[in-house]
Formats: C-alpha cells, structure tokens, sequence
C-alpha cells in the first residue's frame, strides 16, 4: 500500500511540474534555435549552470533531465526521465571511428560526443549479428530471427520489431522495407529483447531469443518511450555493486508498476550499465573502473554557448 500510494504521489508531483513548466514555458525550443547536425559529435556543451544542485537533474530550457532513485529489493534504482524540444537531441556515439571495434571509458565517449546525458547502448560491435544504424548510417545488415530489434525515426519515436521464428514467416526484410515506406531509420539496435510494445507487455519463449540473462539477477537498463519526445530508462545496481540486482521480468513488473509506458527495449546491462550526467557517473560510483564500452546513447542540448 505503502508503495502504491507513493507511485501515486510520484506521478501526481510529475504531472504538476510538467504543467507548471508548460505554463512558464521551461520546455520549449530556444529563441533562434535550430535543429543539430544530424552526425557527428553534438555542436554544443552542457550549460552548466542548468545542472542541478543535487546532481541529478539538469533544465537548460531544450532539454530536461529527471534522475529518482529509490531502493527495491535491497538494490538501487534509478528512472531517468527525459523530455526534448527537438528530435535531433537524440542522438549516438561510438568510441572510435565506423566499422572499428575500439572501446573507451563511458565518460571520455559522452564527453567528446558533448552529451548533457549518456546512456550505454547495444555493444553490436562484441557480436556479429543483427541490423545496426547509427546516425542514419546503416553499418551492419545480417538480420537475425533471435534479435529484436529497436529503430529510432526522424521524429525521435521508438519503434521495436519483434520476430517470431523463421520457419514460414515473412522476411525480416519486409518488416524493414515497411517501416522505411514511412520513415527514416536514424538509429537501429540489436540487443533486445523487446519488452513492451504499443504498450503491450510482450510474452515470448526464451529459447527463442539470444540470452540477455534474461532470468539472471543483474545490472539492468530499460531504454522507454512514454510520449512525444519523452523518454524514460530504468537502471538498477546489480552484484557489481554488491547488491542483488533484476532479472529482466522483475524489470518489466516495475515499468507496468510505474504505467505510461509505450515501448520498452532491454539493452546491454551488466557492468556495461552506465549513467553520466553533465560529464558525471551517477550510477555506480563504488564500483571501481567501469567497463570500457564501444557506444551509447545521447541527449544534447539546442543551447548555443554565449
């Protein structure tokens, strides 16, 4: 009870401060801003002086940035929320240049790519398989029946494909030539799987799927989609940090807990897990080095520097 009725409060003070912000116009596109460079590093800095006092929160007016944290299960947990003015503040990294398979520490990828937030993304480059997009390049195509897959188009929105087994199904090809009638593909991933789609909980055999450790008690990251331009991750500690950590069910428990949510794709977790915020890590400070990743995923600001 004593749960739900915080849930409840949660969502109500959310709803408010989004309408108090919508009425002082906090989020709205910048005078004389324009859309970004669709690749490439962002062209602009964090502005600093819209981090936080806490540290886990940041408002430049394009681009805002929520970070709760709570404790489930004996394990931390945060839920990352973020609302953007335009789509092209959702962008990607890489640790090296296209087709490499360099790795770097998560700060030096979000600094050099000039992120306000950065989360880890797939790891594509540590398997072979799957179709993957970054930044409107496609750099691999070897479709695979075991991997969701998640597209992110022109207008920011997540879309997951989901592939039931290849015996007498359609292509997976014709899923992709369908979505491309519509849209461009700005990025595509490859981990998965998907979790909820059209906000429908997916249920699905897990033989069929590539493991993610699906029923493993781990770090977790959830990339969601809760609205136009509003997107919301969950990320939890795990038994780098001596804490027990989710499996990706009880991830899933904790997003339909939660509501709102449109689309939800699981991503590399483990001690790839990585939150940085204005140049910081916020999730797992007492772990040591993180691991080195290979990519992520990025929100810049529309914020010129004066």
């Amino acid at each position: 009870m004593k749960d739900e009725m915080r849930r409840t409060a949660r969502k109500g003070f959310a709803l408010l401060a989004a309408l108090m912000c919508a009425a002082a116009g906090i989020i709205g596109r910048p005078a004389a801003a324009e859309a970004l460079p669709p690749e490439g590093a962002a062209p602009y800095p964090p502005v600093m002086s819209a981090l936080g006092e806490d540290g886990l929160s940041y408002d430049d007016g394009s681009l805002r940035v929520t970070i709760e944290t709570d404790v489930v299960k004996e394990t931390k947990i945060y839920w990352v929320s973020v609302s953007l003015t335009d789509p092209s503040q959702l962008r990607t990294a890489l640790a090296g240049p296209r087709g490499s398979k360099k790795l770097a520490q998560p700060e030096a990828i979000a600094r050099h790519a000039n992120a306000v937030l950065a989360l880890n993304g797939d790891f594509f480059s540590g398997h072979n398989t799957g179709v993957v997009y970054r930044q409107g390049e496609k750099l691999r195509d070897v479709p695979a029946y075991t991997r969701d897959e998640l597209l992110i188009d022109e207008n920011g929105d997540l879309t997951i494909l989901a592939f039931p087994p290849k015996t007498g199904k359609q292509p997976i090809s014709d899923a992709f030539a369908a979505f491309e009638e519509k849209h461009q593909i700005r990025e595509a991933f490859c981990f998965g799987p998907g979790l909820i789609i059209d906000g429908v909980k997916q249920e699905f055999k897990y033989a069929e799927k590539v493991s993610c450790g699906y029923p493993t008690l781990a770090q977790r990251i959830i990339f969601c989609q809760t609205g136009p331009l509003e997107y919301l991750f969950l990320v939890t500690e795990g038994p780098e940090q001596k804490q027990p950590g989710f499996s990706v069910p009880e991830c899933v428990e904790m997003l339909e807990a939660r509501g709102g949510i449109l689309q939800a794709y699981n991503l590399d977790g483990g001690n790839s897990t990585q939150i940085i915020l204005c140049g910081e890590k916020i999730n797992g400070r007492d772990a040591g080095r993180p691991r080195d990743i290979a990519d992520m995923i990025v929100f810049a600001t529309l914020v010129k520097p004066e």
